[in-house]
């Protein structure tokens, strides 16, 4: 027998050593003021930087699973320490059963759960919902579509690191470049061999300065308003027909006219009538009566394309109002593709090879069991103020499985269907109005109910139920002593004749 000093004494295996610090009461109380310090902590962090960030940098890490792991690890070890149970353990057993059965709930929802948005207009059907984190994306003519989840922010791609993802069925490669938290994004025009005009001009005003374009490109970009004014551009077939054009009515309008020989002409619009008209050259202004704004022309294009310009930002707002954008390209054994930047939301055209892929960087999607159409929408707002006060949905739900049905959502009544939970989260007014509903999936979600119940159980037992059956138990055996003692009492006693001693001799002598 292995010794142990100069006593004699069995060595302890590792094994032994480990299950005791497992279920020390040393390592509970240290997992648990780790974990609450951690939850308070990303308490702070979340209200600083949204729930996005929180969820990124610490709920879904490795490192948050390691200390629920390490907290049920010393759970199951401490109650397996007092194995075999008896009954005065029920409720101990129970409630630690039920904080296991929590926990592996918790951890499942966290890993294999799904939180995300869905977006509807009145009379909108979808079965799509966008998740909250993001992926690069990207889609070529006759292949599979790619869709990579990537986490920029925690492993931003930059010179020297680049960030490689291969496409389906192999010889193409997304490479991201370089990464970008928080950008701005400059919309522009640049010269081009064919394609509209497009006009560059600065509002001038004592209070501010602001540029911008105007476009042929599309209905939307020919009429730019900045709320007191507008510029507005438009062809003419001749010199003659610009002198002549009327001014626009219903407000403070510069419009801009561009003959086939290139000559630029204006005619001002008010509120009161027509302004004054003329030409305008590159670098030149014009005087308009409104507070002693001017317009400037800056710069003319006869052909122009339309230009999206990524720009850094000086300052990093909220985590959940970032607008992070990342330079990628395409690379094969042909060759590569031009790098581009790509804002969040957005997609751009990659040329590969002769071949046009759109690569976007967006949320994933992902498709529920049935199809969800808004019917209609309401908000109510604060009296005398344009803050919404209260607002809801009404939906119909198409399942093939269940049949149709129709629903109610509003901001404290979420609706709850398959397993999955719509709140209402936010809405967009206009015409129509647009419904936004946050998302979630959480298969734990029995479990954790079961954990809860059987922790309450536990703590009932222990607290309430134990203490009683042990005062009743007390009870009816104190209750048999005094009925042992009464039947004790109860008995008739018996007189016993004494033994003769040895001394005495038989009466009348030998």
């Amino acid at each position: 027998m292995p010794t142990i000093g100069l006593f004699s004494m069995p060595a302890r295996s590792l094994f032994d050593r480990l299950y005791d610090a497992l279920a020390s009461l040393r390592l509970a109380v240290a997992v648990m003021s780790t974990l609450g310090l951690t939850c308070l902590l990303a308490t702070i962090y979340e209200s600083k930087h949204g729930t996005p960030a929180v969820q990124r940098d610490v709920y879904t890490t490795p490192w948050f699973s390691g200390i629920l792991v390490l907290l049920g690890l010393n759970i199951f070890c401490a109650m397996m320490k007092r194995y075999p149970w008896k009954a005065h353990h029920t409720g101990f057993v129970m409630a630690h059963i039920g904080i296991l059965t929590l926990l592996v709930g918790s951890l499942v929802s966290l890993h294999f759960g799904m939180d995300g948005n869905m977006a509807l207009f009145e009379g909108e059907t979808t079965a799509r919902v966008a998740l909250l984190n993001k992926s690069l994306q990207v889609t070529m003519p006759g292949r599979e579509p790619g869709v990579f989840t990537v986490t920029l922010e925690k492993d931003p791609p930059g010179p020297g690191h680049e960030r490689r993802f291969k496409m389906p069925g192999g010889g193409v490669t997304l490479v991201a470049e370089d990464f970008l938290r928080h950008v701005e994004i400059k919309e522009g025009y640049a010269a081009a061999a064919a394609g509209p005009p497009a006009l560059h001009f600065l509002l001038d005003n004592p209070f501010a300065k602001q540029d911008a374009w105007v476009s042929l490109e599309e209905p939307s970009s020919q009429r730019v308003s900045f709320g007191p004014a507008a510029v507005s551009l438009r062809t003419v077939a001749s010199d003659a027909e610009a002198k002549s054009a009327p001014a626009p009515t219903g407000g403070n309008e510069v419009a801009f006219l561009l003959t086939p020989s290139g000559a630029l002409h204006y005619v001002i619009g008010t509120r009161n009538g027509e302004g004054s008209r003329g030409t305008v050259k590159e670098g030149e202004s014009i005087e308009t009566p409104w507070m002693g704004m001017k317009v400037v022309v800056q710069q003319l294009l006869p052909h122009a394309s339309h230009q999206h310009t990524v720009v850094p930002s000086a300052t990093l707002p909220r985590d959940e109002r970032q607008q992070p954008a990342v330079k990628v390209h395409l690379e094969s054994a042909d060759g590569r593709s031009n790098s581009v930047w790509i804002p969040w939301t957005e997609m751009r055209d990659l040329t590969l090879a002769g071949r046009t892929a759109r690569v976007g960087y967006r949320a994933p999607e992902v498709a529920v069991p049935f199809r969800v159409t808004l019917l209609d929408f309401n908000s109510d707002k604060y009296p005398g103020t344009n803050m919404a006060a209260t607002y809801e949905s009404w939906v119909r739900l198409d399942d093939p499985e269940h049949g149709v049905s129709e629903h109610h959502i509003s901001m404290n009544h979420p609706l709850h269907y398959r397993g999955y939970i719509f709140f209402q989260s936010s809405f967009v007014e206009g015409e129509p109005m647009m419904s936004i509903f946050s998302v979630a999936r959480s298969p734990g979600l029995p479990l954790v109910y079961v954990g809860t119940t059987l922790i309450a159980c536990g703590v009932i037992w222990m607290f309430y139920l134990k203490p009683y059956l042990a005062r009743r138990q007390a009870a009816r055996a104190l209750l048999a002593h005094r009925e042992r003692e009464s039947r004790h009492e109860a008995e008739p006693t018996r007189s016993v004749p004494p033994r003769p001693g040895p001394a005495e001799t038989a009466p009348g002598g030998a």
